[in-house]
């Protein structure tokens, strides 16, 4: 029997790096595993990669020793310039068409050059129950999102809505929008030059009421598995009741106060659990202290559909009485099951 070498002698594999090909982007893990796809983008230390056999991958920044691109990305830096060019990582260093820059300063990639299509993302989430026969029921749930994410700049539109009817009558309609635009003055930090809410509840004897405001945020955890969010700000706002008596007014504005957090972590590669709770403060009439919270799972069922789970509570400290004085209750429950389509 052939005695075996000592580990000293013995002969280690050398080193694989990414091929030179003009047909896939390449990436090298730290484990020297090698991938061959397309570089979709780059937020938050997170590289969104779709690979031809594994399809789409969330890869964090950390486990990457070589990317490769064969064709132009564009790259944000944390001091908020963008180089575009054909990308090289390797050895903690960055190429960017030749040119060579600190890798630990990138902070976004988008793949190809900077054009309004590579700047969008969006969410639908819809749930639907329709009942029939003893009692006829119908009841649907819609959540949806829309972002715009530059080096600079982040927008962002969200959407929330129920409808439930029962042998004909309406028992649950409410919809709420909420936008914001944020420009970064720095990695973390940013200015919110304009935030806008408008809740519809004809229920709880709300016509709408509208938020307009401004104010600044602060994201104080922002890693490729946890994102904390605080940001908030003086705001106006207008409530136009559904149901008055004679002697009620019709209508009311005041200013008010609107402070918000956001919450999102990775629990594990297919489960991410995320909340939000925005508080607003304004006079009685407008409702006094309200908040809307929301805290739920999205659970990845395939690359494009996710299973949502989602529970949100509303609470408006004084609710104003309809014309024939009956007060809504202070807080709306929701648990609201969806599946969720990314676009």
């Amino acid at each position: 029997m052939t005695p075996m070498k000592p580990v000293s002698q013995q002969t280690v594999p050398a080193q694989l790096y990414p091929p030179a090909d003009a047909s896939f982007d390449w990436i090298q893990l730290t484990s020297f595993e090698l991938l061959k796809g397309e570089i979709k983008n780059l937020y938050d230390d997170k590289l969104e990669f779709e690979s031809d056999q594994l399809d789409t991958l969330y890869i964090d920044w950390e486990d990457i020793k070589v990317l490769q691109s064969n064709g132009v990305v564009s790259v944000g830096f944390t001091d908020l310039s963008t180089k575009t060019g054909k990308l090289l990582v390797k050895d903690g260093k960055t190429f960017i068409g030749g040119d060579e820059f600190d890798r630990t300063k990138i902070m976004t990639i988008i793949a190809g050059e900077q054009n309004e299509a590579n700047y969008w993302s969006s969410k639908i989430s819809l749930g639907a129950n329709l009942r029939s026969g003893n009692a006829s029921q119908v009841d649907y749930s819609a959540i949806a999102n829309a972002q715009r994410r530059t080096t600079e700049s982040r927008y962002n539109l969200d959407y929330l809505g129920n409808y439930s009817k029962t042998e004909g009558e309406n028992n649950i309609n409410n919809h709420r929008i909420n936008t914001h635009f944020d420009w970064y003055l720095s990695k973390h930090f940013y200015l919110r030059p304009v935030f806008a809410e408008i809740y519809m509840d004809p229920i709880k004897n709300i016509q709408y009421k509208t938020t307009l405001g401004l104010g600044v945020g602060y994201d104080i955890i922002d890693t490729s598995k946890i994102e904390w969010s605080i940001s908030g700000g003086p705001a106006y706002t207008y409530n136009k009741f559904d149901n008055v008596a004679v002697d009620q007014k019709e209508s009311e504005g005041s200013a008010a106060m609107v402070i918000e957090t956001v919450f999102d972590t990775e629990i594990t590669s297919d489960i991410d659990f995320n909340t939000l709770y925005r508080l607003q403060y304004g006079n009685e009439i407008s409702g006094g202290y309200t908040h809307h919270a929301v805290a739920g799972f999205s659970i990845e069922l395939t690359d494009m559909f996710d299973l949502d789970l989602s529970f949100v509570w509303d609470h408006t400290n004084t609710p104003q009485p309809d014309a024939n004085d009956t007060i809504p209750r202070q807080n709306d429950y929701q648990f609201i099951i969806g599946f969720g389509i990314d676009i």
